[in-house]
């Protein structure tokens, strides 16, 4: 009797090891529905931060590994003259997040609240547009 509790025991533990085993290969292999591959699902995703004079939204294009395109930073009133208004009219935000390919960016001298909302902006789309 103890012979076949121990046998049917070696069984189940050998049964239930191979279906974890299996289970394992095929998450591994992206079987059954997962996700693609990549940190970010392909789309144009847009994100809001806080600016000097209020909202800042900035709209990404990413394809499955990249920030593709900046296709428009706004703000709702930054101060001209000051820097932060003509990083955003010029180009110069968008420059920086194409080449950092992120939200880390150097910004502009004098213009540290509107960098940090541009900033906020980026991370908030990004995270929009993890492949999670």
């Amino acid at each position: 009797m103890v012979d076949i509790k121990r046998k049917v025991r070696r069984t189940a533990r050998a049964a239930g090891a191979a279906a974890v085993c299996a289970s394992f290969a095929l998450g591994a292999a992206g079987c059954g529905g997962a996700q693609a591959a990549g940190k970010y699902v392909p789309g144009t995703y847009t994100g809001e931060g806080n600016g000097m004079s209020g909202p800042i939204k900035v709209e990404l294009t990413v394809d499955a590994e990249s920030i593709a395109s900046v296709d428009s930073i706004t703000d709702s009133g930054e101060t001209k003259g000051v820097g932060g208004k003509e990083a955003i009219e010029d180009g110069t935000f968008a420059a920086q997040i194409i080449e950092a390919q992120s939200s880390e960016i150097d910004g502009v001298s004098g213009a540290t609240v509107t960098t940090g909302g541009v900033k906020q902006a980026v991370d908030n789309a990004l995270a929009q547009a993890a492949n999670e």
